[in-house]
């Protein structure tokens, strides 16, 4: 059995590239594989970034059913910028087409290979998020063969959620009363760059354990801000100085898709529409160039309201196209922590 759960099983690095098969795979699925797609096109040169990602650290594994060449899942274990990501696992076909056998085989696999691979480290798995059904299924099969456990509270349970220029609400609701003064939203510039960090700093702290320090974070500002990634909402109260009140960034781009990665207000400027107001514009600016735009947002997270006023689909169960996807983490004292 192994042997043939192994032999489903595609593996790409950076020697040997991803097969066209695997490309095909990623960009006919280019809004679920925004995870994947676009640290894969900037890993081998497809796009520009700033600057060149050169961590050896870059895996894919893609999984066929036996007897078939239709790729259904990719996995990557890779690097970016910052630190290592979790595992991402990326379905290629429906989502109704996993049977329950599908799912377990699949994920059997994919772990059977991560394992055999030469010199791969079990404590490297800190994480690993997909749809719910599959993330589920690995992380049980993960921790039998390891026996590292899973951490019970998931670290993040997301609704998967796609806005479009027909969705778009363009229109903005009349500001609220406020003596603030709200200026018009921006891409940020250099000059930016400190002011950017600490949002990004006290953004991270809202995500345990993925938290990071203000030396990582000044890092992430300086490559947002190099790729044009970030937008800023600067706000004004009375006599005191301008602050940058919100801050957009869509760090996971490809042919066609845009991905908000990152929405982030400090409590001061909580409640007066600033999240929403940039989150339009930055999804406006981007329609111009892009498809679609991808947002995961938390399934108990209240900005649902805001993402759902600017033209997010998908955003609860009741919804034809709601897709929960789950972030499970692995016991942190026998695992080794990235960043994403």
């Amino acid at each position: 059995m192994p042997g043939l759960l192994l032999s489903s099983i595609q593996r790409f690095d950076l020697s040997t590239g991803i097969s066209e098969a695997g490309w095909h795979a990623l960009l006919s699925n280019a809004a679920r594989a925004n995870l994947v797609l676009p640290h894969a096109e900037k890993v081998f040169g497809r796009q520009k970034f700033t600057p060149k990602i050169d961590a050896a650290d870059q895996l894919w594994l893609a999984y066929s059913q036996p007897g078939t060449s239709e790729i259904s899942l990719v996995l990557s274990c890779t690097e970016g910028p910052l630190d290592k990501y979790p595992l991402f696992i990326i379905p290629t076909i429906p989502i109704a087409d996993f049977t329950p056998e599908l799912i377990e085989s699949s994920t059997e696999a994919l772990c059977s290979a991560l394992l055999d691979e030469p010199g791969f480290r079990k404590e490297r798995v800190f994480s690993i998020f997909s749809v719910e059904t599959i993330a589920e299924a690995f992380a049980l099969t993960w921790e039998r063969l390891t026996g590292i456990g899973r951490i019970e509270e998931p670290y993040y349970s997301a609704f998967f959620s796609v806005c479009t220029e027909r969705t778009l609400v363009r229109q903005q609701r009349p500001p609220r009363p406020s003596e603030d003064v709200m200026l018009d939203p921006r891409l940020a510039v250099e000059q930016d760059t400190e002011d950017i960090a600490v949002l990004c700093h006290d953004f991270a702290a809202t995500s345990p354990p993925f938290c990071l320090s203000m030396e990582k974070a000044r890092k992430e500002a300086r490559l947002l801000i190099a790729n044009k990634s970030v937008w800023v909402l600067e706000i004004k109260r009375g006599n005191e100085k301008t602050e940058i009140a919100t801050i957009v960034a869509a760090t996971r781009k490809s042919e066609g898709i845009a991905t908000i990665s990152k929405v982030y207000t400090p409590d001061k400027w909580r409640g007066k529409g600033c999240a929403e107001k940039l989150v339009r514009h930055a999804c406006s600016e981007l329609l111009d160039k892009y498809k679609e735009i991808v947002l995961y947002v938390g399934v108990d997270n209240s900005a649902r309201i805001v993402y759902g006023r600017v033209g997010f689909q998908g955003l609860d169960d009741e919804s034809p196209l709601s897709e929960r996807w789950l972030e499970i983490g692995f016991d942190q004292d026998k695992v080794e922590l990235g960043h994403w």
